[in-house]
């Protein structure tokens, strides 16, 4: 569905297998005037896709597989407390 409303494939991809391990998404379509404010809002909570693509392939990941078996609660909890972002 990504790949089908403009995000290429390959980053589809990893939102889809972000999500897959516990992660959220959030896409809005908003007016252009309101545009930079949104994304500053959200700017925060950004995924640099460049490095979350980096550091699945790290755990031997390549692409998307939709039949990969669903992660465990206890799985997930591990997923997501490797991508906390601390605090300065």
């Amino acid at each position: 569905m990504l790949a089908e409303a403009g995000v290429a494939v390959n980053d589809a991809e990893v939102y889809a297998e972000s999500i897959r391990r516990g992660g959220s998404l959030v896409s809005a379509r908003v007016e252009k005037v309101d545009k930079d404010r949104l994304e500053a809002l959200l700017h925060p909570s950004s995924v640099d896709i460049a490095k979350r693509r980096s550091d699945l392939a790290s755990t031997g990941w390549s692409k998307f597989d939709p039949s990969a078996p669903d992660l465990t609660a206890e799985q997930i909890k591990q997923e997501r407390g490797l991508r906390v972002t601390k605090p300065a």
